[in-house]
């Protein structure tokens, strides 16, 4: 666990998923973290190509509040940065006065903001926009490090690679199938 950390841009840092099972993310544009699909047994790094790696998935996240999954913060001579592109579109939560869910996909700003993203399409829904619903990512701050623990573990154990915050707002909509052979 990292004491104390503060992430720019392009930083990489092992995430400990469990006792047995390390992964890396790198901080991208504007709070935007970018979680790989690679894992290991331990926590050691060199010589790994982040471009050569496929993307889990970007999500804003409140850094400071994730360091104790973080375990150590790799220096740029161990690992290569990714440079594949951030995605700009994600599902911006609606929540209504009588407590109804839903989201819209929206457009990120040129700064990589949720504020001021241009809508998409409105009023996503389950029967019609699944696809997306399984697509893209929640606009929302991921601060919880128990619940980005979890959602990592979930994918390295069983394949399915699911924000449980979706589940809030699409109630109906059950995880999508396995997408990594165990």
């Amino acid at each position: 666990m990292l004491k104390k950390m503060s992430l720019e841009e392009g930083d990489v840092v092992s995430v400990k998923v469990n006792d047995s099972t390390y992964t890396l993310a790198q901080m991208r544009k504007n709070g935007i973290m970018q979680f790989f699909d690679l894992v290991q047994p331990d926590d050691h790094w060199s010589g790994t190509d982040l471009n050569d790696v496929g993307s889990l998935f970007f999500v804003f996240v409140a850094d400071k509040s994730l360091r104790r999954i973080f375990t150590q913060k790799l220096s740029p001579d161990a690992v290569v940065r990714s440079t594949s592109p951030v995605p700009k579109q994600m599902l911006s939560a609606v929540i209504g006065n009588a407590g109804d869910c839903g989201a819209d996909l929206v457009e990120l700003t040129d700064e990589y903001s949720s504020y001021g993203a241009k809508i998409l399409k409105s009023d996503i829904k389950p029967s019609t926009d699944l696809e997306l619903i399984y697509r893209c990512e929640m606009a929302g701050m991921q601060g919880d490090p128990e619940k980005l623990r979890k959602r990592l573990e979930r994918y390295f154990e069983k394949g399915i690679n699911w924000d449980d915050a979706k589940s809030f707002i699409f109630k109906d909509v059950p995880p999508p199938p396995p997408t990594r052979a165990r």
